[in-house]
This record gives C-alpha cells, structure tokens and sequence, in this order.
C-alpha cells in the first residue's frame, strides 16, 4: 500500500526554513499527501538528532549547507553525489532504519544548469566562494566538463582545499585556486562566473566588484535566492547576460528531496511559480 503521510525535518535558519517547508507543503497538497515539516534548528548534535529523528518516524531530513554540522560521517550510506562532494543536504531513512546522504545541491545545479544553460561556455569559469553550497556547484561544474574552474574566496585556503576535492574527482583536474587580487584578471577571461559567496559585509564588498566587472558575454549563476540580494543578477540582466539565480537551484533542491522522500516525482515548474508567489514583495499581492 502506497505511503501518504510524511514527517520531514528541517535544519536551517529560520527564513529558510519558511520557504523550503512551504514548497514541500504545496507540493505534498498536488499529490494529495500529508506531508509535515518541523524546524529542528541548526545548533544541535548531529548524531543525537538523527537518531532522535529516526526513533520518532521521521522520513527524512532536510539539512541546508549553511549549517556547521559536518552530517556525512554520521549516515550509514552515501548518495554518488554525497561520497563526492562530502556534503549532506538530504537524509533519507531507508525501511531498515539505515540513514542515506543525498547532495541534492549537486544535482540540483546539475539540472538547473543544464535546462537554463545548454550552450553555456565551459572553457573557463570563475567561482567566487568556497563554502557551503559553493562546494556542490564547484563540483557540478567539474562533472559538466569546465576546463578551467578559478575558485576564488576571502579566505585562501577555503579555496585551496574545495580545488584539491574537486580535482581528486575530476580526470582533468580542472580546478586552481587563486587569490582575490586577481580575480578581475580572470573574469576577463571567464565565459562565467558563479557567485557562491555567503552573505556577509566583507562578501557584499566583493559581489559589488563583481558587479563592476561584469560583461554582456559572461553568463551569471547567482547562488544567493534571497530577493534582496539580487543586485548582481540584476546588474547582469540589465547587461543581457544569461542568468541562473539562486531560487531555481533551491526549488530543483526541494524538488528532489520531495521525490526522495515520497518516491513522487515533483512537478518543478508549479514550484517555481510557488517560490516567485513565496518570495513576492508584498504589494504583489495586493
């Protein structure tokens, strides 16, 4: 008999939290499921929450990659994409009770990249940040085939070590980390740029020299979803550069971890319309 009820966790930062849970609830209500999501928060044990989380019955977890619990050790399996990125955003409890780690964030920007992007140059590409969702989206560049990847980051040995992770993988060791005083030498040479930067003073310094170095022949991928934070996919769009920007990457997430979870496929194109409608100013609705 088919399942139609679903607890899910979620470890993420309050606002997150609100949009990711909003889109599995819209999405649960297409199918005609009963599908709960509950905040965990983001500051406890790991290893104590998942087995917390799997003597209650949860079916999963939703873990977003700007927490600093390091999950991957602590599941008893890992996805492809999680053995080798090293990053969990995604525990399935299998019916034996094991826990699988899934990187949806990879294949998340796989997908998006793929669908919005099919004739994206792929000979150089700059990345800008070495951390948290940057390391799924440095990784499923080197799978597309970039040739050259620059990872560049405020901290030179964030960028160093995602470059070594990325290259253990990759059979033509694409990835070279270099220090911020030249990345407008390498953005004149990129056909992308991929801003994975976290949101922070020092980063927001950084993305407004991003800005200034942009060209209409660059194509953007933007991995920050939030509105507010927009100004270089904005700045891009105005240039008529190609852009992919953050809510895609997290509603092609959210749609892959609804499927993990409920063994349904999602249907992406109502959520992206559900992400536009969550994440709307508020005089769009009135």
């Amino acid at each position: 008999m088919n399942q139609h009820s679903y607890l899910v966790g979620l470890i993420a930062p309050g606002a997150e939290f609100s949009v990711s849970s909003e889109l599995h609830r819209r999405e649960a209500a297409r199918h005609k499921l009963r599908y709960l999501c509950r905040h965990l928060g983001s500051r406890r044990d790991f290893g104590t929450l998942l087995n917390d989380c799997r003597t209650f019955g949860f079916s999963g977890l939703s873990v977003a990659t700007s927490t600093d619990h390091q999950v991957s050790a602590a599941m008893d399996g890992l996805s492809w994409s999680a053995a080798r990125t090293g990053t969990v955003t995604t525990v399935i409890y299998e019916t034996d009770g094991r826990a699988t780690g899934h990187d949806t964030g990879m294949e998340a920007f796989t997908t998006a990249f793929e669908q919005n992007m099919p004739d994206a140059g792929l000979s150089r590409v700059v990345q800008v940040g070495a951390t948290g969702a940057g390391v799924s989206a440095a990784h499923a560049l080197a799978e597309r085939g970039v040739e050259h990847l620059i990872l560049v980051d405020t901290d030179p040995a964030r960028a160093s070590a995602l470059a070594e992770a990325v290259n253990r993988h990759a059979e033509n060791r694409p990835a070279k980390a270099r220090p911020v005083e030249t990345l407008d030498h390498h953005l004149k040479q990129a056909d992308g740029l991929v801003n994975a930067l976290p949101r922070t003073d020092s980063s927001d310094q950084l993305t407004q020299a991003l800005t200034e170095s942009l060209r209409s022949d660059l194509w953007i991928c933007d991995l920050d979803y939030h509105p507010a934070a927009a100004s270089l996919a904005q700045a891009a769009r105005t240039l008529g550069c190609p852009v992919l920007q953050g809510g895609s990457l997290l509603v092609h997430a959210a749609a892959r971890n609804f499927q993990l979870v409920t063994g349904r496929h999602a249907h992406t194109s109502h959520m992206l319309g559900d992400f536009a409608d969550l994440t709307a100013e508020p005089a769009a609705h009135s």
